[in-house]
């Protein structure tokens, strides 16, 4: 009764408690109800950067990447070679190094996700990968020297020569643009001979004709390899021997090469003959087969519209040529007569 009374006293008098309460809870309901939308969103925030936190701490750091170099590149469970295989992966394929013990085997995660254990001869080294991305970046947004098609399946070198190693696989035809040459001496060239005669022998001659020969020039017998830095259009880079690319040359240039090897060209201008057809007035990079020269002869071909033929306007020879080969066009006023 008597706390009956109270609460009839609270009830009349002042605020009651039940409506105090019956508020709390209806404030505390309504906050409830608008909030926990809000706390389910947090809540799946949290975990979901918990569990990307767990991951990220069991997850192994990468120590560099790198490219497979053999046609099949297997994939064990172990570090060794008759555990079960997890994968085999093809030449060029990507791959990340986990582990590096420094002897023949190497933990990797292979593009599908899997983590294994595979044979360090078969990846491309720290170090050569390193160099061969300075390839790319010594390219740069150069403009190309000149274009060209492989001619089989061949293999992009780190560096020029014969004995240098093999980074990348080029399959089938492609255009490849050129940006650098070298030249190496070819292995197996004769070597130079020279011939003595001893202080001690007498010779004596047997007749009254004299036969002497000439001399000859020990640099003549040496042979060279001409190298390509090129770029595929997928932008890879890499070395690649000159004697497997075709060389884009428009056909009416090549006939007028004169036994030369056209290196380069350019588009100078064009003039049109009697029938208003175009027809390019060409800059010709050329060289010596088997030469250790970028190029050696430089020549301007016209269209002679008289004749209806190419003649000769301007030619350089005898020179040792260094790429690049830049062409500026300085005569904008008037395109019909360019400046050299």
């Amino acid at each position: 009764m008597i706390r009956d009374s109270i609460v009839g006293a609270d009830l009349r008098f002042c605020p009651s408690l039940e409506s105090v309460i019956l508020q709390n809870k209806f404030h505390v309901y309504k906050f409830r109800i608008k909030a926990m939308p809000y706390l389910a969103i947090l809540l799946f925030l949290f975990l979901t950067i918990g569990c990307n936190s767990i991951n990220k701490i069991n997850e192994p750091n990468v120590l560099y990447k790198s490219i497979t170099l053999s046609p099949q590149s297997y994939i064990y469970e172990k570090p060794m070679a008759r555990t079960q295989r997890i994968e085999t992966l093809k030449e060029g394929e990507s791959i990340e190094i986990l582990q590096d013990p420094k002897n023949r085997w190497l933990k990797v995660r292979v593009p599908s996700g899997k983590i294994g254990w595979m044979e360090s001869r078969d990846i491309l080294r720290r170090e050569y990968l390193e160099e061969w991305n300075q390839l790319k970046t010594r390219i740069g947004n150069r403009q190309p020297q000149m274009k060209g098609d492989t001619l089989d399946d061949v293999y992009l070198r780190l560096r020029p020569g014969r004995d240098t190693v093999k980074v990348y696989k080029l399959f089938g035809t492609k255009i490849l643009e050129i940006f650098d040459v070298a030249h190496t001496e070819r292995p197996g060239a004769k070597p130079n001979v020279v011939e003595t005669v001893k202080s001690n022998k007498t010779v004596k001659a047997t007749g009254t004709k004299t036969s002497t020969k000439k001399k000859s020039d020990p640099n003549s017998e040496r042979k060279f390899d001409t190298w390509y830095l090129v770029r595929t259009p997928e932008g890879t880079a890499g070395w690649l021997y000159a004697g497997l690319v075709d060389i884009h040359v428009p056909e009416e240039l090549a006939l007028l090469s004169e036994n030369k090897m056209i290196v380069s060209w350019r588009i100078l201008t064009t003039s049109k003959d009697l029938e208003g057809k175009d027809h390019p007035w060409y800059l010709s990079i050329e060289r010596e087969p088997n030469s250790n020269k970028d190029f050696d002869r430089v020549r301007v071909l016209y269209w002679n519209t008289k004749k209806s033929r190419y003649d000769l306007v301007h030619r350089i020879q005898d020179i040792s040529g260094i790429f690049p080969i830049d062409s500026i066009r300085i005569d904008q006023d008037e395109p019909g007569k360019p400046t050299f």
